[in-house]
This record gives C-alpha cells, structure tokens and sequence, in this order.
C-alpha cells in the first residue's frame, strides 16, 4: 500500500469513528432525556459530589439534566484537559424498553457529568458520555477498558475520553458499585 493510500486509510478510519461517536453523543442524549427528571434529590443537591441543581450546562445556554434511578456509590479520576475527582452518590437505571440501553449509570460534581450506557437492545457497545462546563468529551468505541453491567450491578471504566472536535482528552477512571 502506497503511503498516500494508508495516509486516506487512516484518515478514512478516523472519520468513521468521530460519526461514530458523534452518533453515539447524540443517541446517548435523546435517549437519556425520557430517563431524565427535572431535578435531583429532594435537598437540591443534585446527584454526586458538590451538586449540580439537577443537571449540568450543555454549552448552548440550557441544561442537560440529572437522570433518575437508583442509588448507587460512585468514584470518579478525571486527568488530563480536566483534572478533577470526586466520590459520593451515583445514580444507576435499568430499563426494560427496547430502544434504551438495559443500564445507564450517572454520576455528576458540580458542573460535571459522567454517563455510562451498557450494552444490550441494540447497543454493541458500552458507551462513556463526560459533559464538562459545557464541553463534551466521549469514549471511542473499543478504548480502554470499559466494562458496564446491563443488570445495573455496576460499571468500571479506564478510558481516554476525546473531546468531540478538538485534540483535548481526559483520562477516564470511574467505579459505579450498585
């Protein structure tokens, strides 16, 4: 293969995975808002560490907001273009419809957000939305270790996550135990 061939190769692949992540996001997002409810616990703090008043900024001047469900304990390791940790409560929620992931899992600090959808109705993949003051950043498809049960028992993930659009990426660490 000539190297202007392997260079439209990559080029080629890279692209076919930045739609297929970019899809991914935007399934992720409408499919989680019939998930959603219009605010977080009864005390407003919101789901996780320091609160979120129910959702996090979406960039766009709205919110995305905080999925209810279970509760579940979540420990979270940002490094990268964002370096930030928290631990606390985390919200886990099965569903039985079949255009829904089986589990997502969420937990959420301030104006941080991080979403893991399992496998399963559909989804060939587990996937890892971070919503960060407004910046969206996504696991690729096959990166990492991402491991997210579809019985809503737990996930664990040790991923690059990239920011959709730019260069920017943000090692992922995250436990949920439910």
């Amino acid at each position: 293969m000539t190297a202007t061939r392997a260079a439209r190769s990559t080029r080629a692949a890279r692209s076919t995975r930045a739609a297929r992540l970019a899809a991914t996001v935007v399934a992720t997002a409408l499919l989680g808002l019939p998930l959603a409810g219009c605010g977080g616990d009864d005390n407003g703090s919101g789901v996780g560490g320091s609160g979120a008043e129910g959702g996090v900024p979406d960039g766009q001047g709205g919110t995305v907001p905080a999925m209810q469900g279970e509760p579940c304990d979540a420990e979270v390791t940002l490094t990268g273009a964002v370096d930030q940790s928290w631990s606390g409560e985390g919200r886990v929620d099965t569903s039985e419809s079949d255009v829904a992931p089986p589990a997502t899992y969420q937990g959420i600090d301030g104006d941080t957000m991080l979403t893991l959808a399992s496998t399963g109705n559909g989804f060939d993949d587990p996937s890892v939305i971070l919503l960060v003051d407004g910046r969206s950043f996504a696991v690729a498809f096959g990166e990492g270790e991402v491991d997210v049960a579809p019985d809503g028992s737990g996930a664990t993930v040790d991923a690059p996550a990239a920011e959709i659009g730019t260069d920017e990426q943000v090692q992922v660490e995250a436990t949920f135990t439910c």
